[in-house]
């Protein structure tokens, strides 16, 4: 048998998938001829590999002064590693599933951090930014909340917790200075910001956004902060920085898959809907450099943080806590 491999631009990790190989061999040994294979658009949404669902139940303890005391996060879902890589799920724990959770560099004297597995009957793989993708919009989300309860400033909060770590009080403190932190919004307007570090980097976003009195979210701008070490291309950086944001924000307002009988029920781009040109906010990228002995990725970690930066500026709008997604499930009119 001959194979002719072909480059493939935008199959990321669905590559890792055989399932089409297998297929396209067995139609090919039945018919005793080669045949070149093209699923359709709905073969491809209903037969994929898709997010895991994830849960995360967190705790938080403060002390007289508003200090961060205790901090816990139990994370609950499916299993990416136990499905593709078994091999690599160490104790029961899969790592990926956990990463963006006991992984940062808030600093808290008493932490907790648990994982149970729960697998189902539908399969799941990698998408950019991978446990991240949903422990950032959790973690950071929670974190907003706990700077409210302790009465203080989210960045103030959160810069407390990061002193010890020059890289990320660098990113968090670029991010609220180019994103205005502070600086007054119009009525209906809010701000918000988020930080998380995965594949070697740390990325902070803060995200304004307006919220019509019909409750309809408009993110107007997106400041991402990126340390990933060195910069080699950083054209190529922003790029990856602006398509992050189109990933997310199409992941947080629409994407769901909903199952249904043993099958996706979503098949094509009038049931799964994607942000258009219209929605996309404005970008601006900036780069703060540790310049050390390591080296970040750029292509996964400007997906993590944007989600939770988003859903705590809707807070600053409206007054409402978004803790779970997709967005086009909530109410988002002024509480």
């Amino acid at each position: 048998m001959k194979v002719n491999l072909l480059y493939l631009g935008g199959g990321f990790v669905r590559r890792g998938r055989q399932d089409y190989v297998s297929q396209a061999v067995a139609i090919s040994k039945a018919v005793g001829k080669p045949v070149k294979m093209i699923w359709t658009r709905e073969e491809d949404l209903q037969h994929g590999s898709y997010r895991p669902i994830s849960m995360g139940r967190l705790k938080a303890g403060l002390d007289a002064g508003g200090n961060l005391a205790a901090y816990a996060h139990k994370v609950c879902g499916q299993s990416i590693f136990s499905y593709l890589l078994p091999h690599l799920v160490r104790d029961g724990v899969d790592a990926s599933s956990v990463d963006g959770t006991h992984n940062q560099a808030y600093k808290v004297p008493n932490v907790k951090f648990d994982y149970v597995m729960r697998n189902t009957h539908v399969p799941v793989g990698f998408w950019r930014s991978v446990g991240s993708s949903q422990n950032a919009f959790i973690t950071e989300s929670f974190m907003d909340e706990v700077a409210h309860a302790a009465g203080k400033d989210p960045v103030e909060f959160r810069r407390g917790l990061l002193a010890h770590d020059k890289s990320w009080t660098n990113v968090l403190n670029m991010a609220a200075e180019k994103g205005d932190w502070g600086k007054p919004l119009p009525k209906g307007s809010g701000r918000g910001i988020a930080i998380n570090a995965c594949f070697g980097s740390i990325t902070a976003h803060v995200a304004e956004v307006t919220v019509n009195p019909r409750g309809r979210l408009k993110v107007d701008r997106v400041v991402v902060v990126l340390d990933c070490g060195h910069a080699v291309h950083p054209d190529n950086i922003a790029a990856q920085n602006e398509s992050g944001v189109v990933y997310a924000l199409t992941a947080m307002m629409y994407g769901e898959i909903t199952i249904k009988n043993g099958r996706a029920e979503q098949s094509n781009f009038d049931n799964y809907r994607m942000i258009t040109i219209d929605q996309m906010p404005r970008v601006v990228s900036y780069l703060s450099l540790t310049q050390g002995d390591w080296w970040g990725g750029v292509g996964e970690p400007s997906i993590a943080p944007l989600m939770a930066a988003v859903a705590n500026a809707v807070f600053a709008a409206t007054g409402k806590r978004i803790r779970s997604l997709p967005l086009m499930h909530h109410d988002l009119k002024t509480a």
